[in-house]
């Protein structure tokens, strides 16, 4: 048995069977920390600190009426620019999965799937700016309308049909 004691005191000399250190775990946990904190922050919206108006935010970004036009323009012709090269992407996508290349048209895929994001992106900003409304709902833009919120009380009126007596007298009156 002590030939296996010496034998690894010399092999310790040599090699380094530490493994955490020649792998340096404290800057792999310190890059996974970091990683982490920038998923999460990339992913996880910020929540807003107070809510403005359009015509606030206008005063606050000193726009014009005349700058609004011009972003809508710059939005339509975005969205369209990206909805087309999606569509382009996406046939050539097609042509090549038919003719044998997988990885290329899944790839292709996903280029087009980014293009379709940056369309509605534009899209979704052009609604907003047409509409004059800040914090619109996917369920407005799908509706390609603003839902007013509700400005008198939503109680269910009883039937006429079915007034109690003092109902009936106060409609006599």
């Amino acid at each position: 048995m002590g030939i296996f004691k010496s034998t690894k005191k010399v092999t310790g000399k040599l090699v380094d069977v530490r493994v955490d250190k020649w792998m340096s775990w404290d800057y792999l946990t310190e890059t996974a920390e970091h990683f982490k904190i920038l998923l999460i922050d990339s992913v996880i919206p910020k929540k807003a600190t107070g809510s403005e108006t359009f015509e606030e935010a206008m005063k606050r970004l000193e726009l014009t009426e005349a700058d609004l036009e011009r972003r809508k323009r710059e939005f339509t012709q975005l969205f369209y620019f990206f909805l087309t090269l999606s569509i382009v992407i996406v046939c050539y996508a097609l042509y090549v999965a038919f003719t044998g290349g997988m990885v290329t048209s899944i790839i292709a895929f996903c280029l087009a799937m980014y293009a379709m994001a940056q369309a509605f992106r534009f899209h979704f900003w052009l609604f907003q700016v047409k509409h004059r409304k800040l914090g619109c709902t996917i369920k407005e833009w799908l509706n390609a309308q603003i839902v007013p919120a509700p400005k008198t009380s939503l109680t269910v009126n009883k039937t006429p049909g079915k007034m109690t007596q003092t109902q009936k007298e106060k409609a006599k009156e």
